[in-house]
């Protein structure tokens, strides 16, 4: 009981209270839903007599029956006006955006989490008859929208996390999710589509330094070149949506609205020296023990937990320690759809069970229900991960800020164990994290969220703050405010020089054409390439010096299409990193021989061989043979970071002259999956191809044409360019390759022998059957 919260008020009163004050002002009171949350717990018999009609005066009327009284009449008649209006059973917060969407082009709002955004996008994405586009701020939102959607629509929807015209025989509309680092692509083929709508989701990245300028530069141009399609930027907890609006200069034919609307009660916990108290970081008020262990008894009850944890704990596997007792408390699962899930991953990224020396704590915690997740998981590993817990086969969840990007991933206990310099916005949206709306009838919803002790008094100094984004767009700027390598993106906006089939500016595709970096290109071409495929491992392994002078030539033509002559230590140290990588992708290698031919490198397998060598021929003896291994220190390796990136320092992935046996194989994974995707894909690619581009239409030379394809597809075979823009894998192409007749942007006709692909596999192929 938390007395001070409640002012000792007789709970059947304090219930109505709530109620009357909710009719009267609606369910904008922060401290009385954690109030009720309180209520419910304390005396649940008593709050089950007032549930329906709690439900009636929140408008959450997909969670109402038949009335039960005469307000909850009054509620109902006015739930049948929404439905009649809108023909969707919305709540007033969805009917409010969804007639400001409906009858404005342009519409900015912010609400709190749970109110309800999800279904209001799923009904706007069904109702649009054109083709829609979803930008969010991260990967791993990318998957759970993916998911979302794919089951939201019937098979003639194409549904796409990457831009690409496609299937175009069977398709009658589009659904595309992308990052705005994403959205150059659609610029190439904007006019193959019919856009009508954008939906722009965790809008307040515009506020980041880097990726806000590339939002911001998005929005301006998708509204130059589609003037008519609807914009609608939606954020959480923001208190000035309107001027997302106003820094772009939407005044006409725009509304905003700052939703405050409750739908999930709170409870605050503070945790310290083993003991839980209560606390409220809505008043003032002293801290209530809670007997015994809440967080055991809720696992011990099926319920689940989510753990906040910096990825650098993670990556260090320090995110289990203090956590065992309730890890302890997770038996092994034996369900065999979670055991299928889990050996999909293992098989995606090479790591076998009993494999000692590639051992994935990731995935042997995954067999007791114990997830991460983060955005440097590879998308493939992510989805088998959302897969995992959606269909509640995770207990413990351990997560980093993918859960501040809208991830949609209910628990009913959040425990913030790190909140090192987390702003207002994001710790509102980690707290929203706890105990999300279901849709069960007549019920009210709350959840818990954990902190330290010793944070409570920062913590609820956070929580009362409120967030404003900036009225000014970086692209309006003074120059000299303007980052350098960012001034070409602002420069192209102004003066509308974007070139859309190089994916770059005019500035940069003009240094990329002085001739400069000829003899750069023409010695990777004679150099890397066999005829017209690329070195085999082997051959390239015996290049030698050549090798350094091919990485070398690949530095010189990123440098180029940058404004400044040289890169900083930490950004080169980068570009060594993923050069080698790019190569191990050009010559075919999949994702899992990736890892394992890096694993194998930074470990020096060389002398591993050649000791374990010495030891079968009796040369050494085993003792001699475990303390040579021991002693081979971990080469050095540069974390991943996008580039251009000024900031970024000498940073080891691996403790610098630490042993090489024992490191962790889930952040090579992790490191890894960073490069091909935020490094080369993101990078690297755009400008190492156009200067590939600019030099094949001068010499018309071949090999520069064909390296295109093999640095921005991994393969110049014209089939597995096709299935990989239909969105497969090389992993999925290994298997699908064969049955396929023929592909191209129409259609793809597959030959009778997919009928014998088991279930799972067609499952995959069926949108394009």
């Amino acid at each position: 009981m938390f007395d001070d919260l409640l002012k000792y008020e007789d709970p059947e009163k304090a219930i109505q209270n709530a109620l009357s004050q909710i009719h009267r002002e609606g369910p904008t009171n922060a401290t009385l839903f954690e109030k009720l949350a309180h209520l419910k717990k304390d005396h649940p018999q008593k709050f089950k007599q007032y549930e329906s009609k709690l439900m009636s005066l929140m408008g959450l009327f997909y969670k109402t029956e038949a009335p039960k009284s005469i307000i909850e009449k009054v509620y109902a008649i006015y739930a049948e006006a929404i439905e009649e209006d809108t023909g969707e059973k919305f709540t007033p917060i969805q009917a409010s955006a969804y007639k400001h969407i409906r009858t404005k082009k342009y519409f900015s709002f912010s609400s709190p989490t749970s109110s309800g955004k999800s279904h209001l996008f799923r009904a706007l994405i069904q109702k649009t008859r054109g083709d829609v586009v979803i930008v969010v701020p991260s990967r791993a939102l990318i998957a759970e929208y993916y998911f979302e959607v794919i089951r939201l629509v019937d098979p003639s929807v194409l549904v796409l996390q990457f831009i690409d015209s496609i299937n175009t025989e069977k398709t009658k509309r589009r659904v595309f999710i992308i990052t705005p680092e994403r959205g150059g692509e659609l610029f190439k083929r904007i006019h193959e589509f019919n856009i009508e709508l954008f939906l722009l989701d965790e809008a307040q990245i515009s506020e980041e330094p880097v990726r806000g300028l590339k939002f911001d530069s998005f929005i301006r141009r998708i509204d130059k070149v589609l003037p008519k399609a609807k914009k609608v930027f939606a954020h959480p907890f923001v208190k000035n949506p309107e001027a997302q609006l106003i820094k772009h200069g939407f005044d006409k034919d725009s509304a905003s609205e700052h939703y405050n609307h409750h739908a999930v009660g709170k409870i605050f916990v503070a945790f310290g020296n083993n003991k839980f108290e209560y606390f409220s970081p809505n008043v003032d008020s002293k801290n209530s023990l809670l007997p015994g262990d809440f967080v055991e008894e809720t696992i011990k009850n099926n319920g689940t937990l989510l753990i906040y944890i910096s990825k650098s704990r993670i990556y260090k596997g320090g995110h289990i320690d203090g956590f065992s007792k309730y890890i302890d408390l997770c038996p092994t699962i034996e369900d065999p759809a979670a055991k299928a899930l889990i050996n999909k991953l293992r098989e995606y990224v090479g790591v076998k069970k009993d494999d000692e020396e590639k051992h994935s704590l990731m995935l042997d915690m995954m067999e007791k229900g114990i997830v991460i997740h983060h955005g440097s998981v590879p998308l493939k590993a992510r989805l088998l991960i959302e897969e995992f817990i959606r269909s509640k086969h995770a207990r413990i969840c351990f997560a980093t800020s993918t859960l501040n990007q809208g991830i949609n991933m209910p628990f009913d206990i959040v425990w913030i164990d790190n909140f090192t310099k987390m702003d207002a916005l994001t710790l509102k949206n980690l707290v929203g994290r706890a105990g999300r709306s279901t849709k069960e009838i007549d019920t009210f919803n709350y959840g818990y969220t954990i902190v330290k002790k010793s944070n409570v008094s920062t913590f609820s100094k956070r929580f009362k703050e409120t967030f404003g984004l900036k009225d000014m767009s970086l692209l309006d700027d003074d120059d000299e405010n303007i980052d350098e390598d960012s001034k070409d993106i602002v420069e192209a906006i102004k003066k509308d020089s974007f070139d859309d089939t190089l994916h770059l500016t005019q500035t940069q595709i003009a240094r990329l054409s002085t001739g400069a970096i000829d003899e750069d290109i023409k010695f990777i071409l004679d150099n890397l390439l066999h005829g017209e495929s690329p070195l085999t491992g082997n051959a390239y392994a015996e290049l030698g010096v050549v090798r350094n002078k091919i990485k070398d030539a690949f530095k010189k033509i990123y440098i180029q299409h940058l404004r400044r002559p040289d890169l900083f230590p930490g950004e080169k140290s980068v570009l060594s990193a993923a050069i080698p990588i790019m190569l191990w992708r050009i010559q075919g290698k999949s994702f899992s021989e990736i890892i394992s031919l890096r694993y194998g490198f930074l470990t020096d397998k060389k002398t591993r061989d050649g000791l374990l060598k010495m030891f079968v021929s009796g040369e050494i003896t085993a003792e001699k043979l475990v303390e040579g291994i021991k002693e081979i220190p971990i080469r050095f390796s540069q974390i991943a970071s996008p580039l251009p990136n000024k900031q970024i320092g000498v940073i080891s992935l691996f403790p610098r002259n630490a042993s090489a046996v024992g490191i962790s194989y889930d952040t090579l994974i992790f490191d890894t999956y960073d490069y091909l995707d935020k490094v080369i894909a993101l990078s690297i690619t755009d400008p190492i191809c156009a200067a590939l581009e600019i030099f094949y239409q001068k010499t018309n030379d071949q090999r520069a044409a064909i390296l295109q394809k093999y640095i921005r597809y991994g393969t110049k075979d014209d089939v597995e360019i096709w299935l990989l823009r239909y969105g497969f894998t090389f992993e999925d192409i290994e298997w699908l390759k064969e049955h396929v007749t023929q592909i191209d942007s129409a259609k793809i006709v597959f030959k009778e022998s997919i009928k014998t692909l088991d279930i799972h596999k067609l499952e995959l192929i069926e949108r394009y059957l």
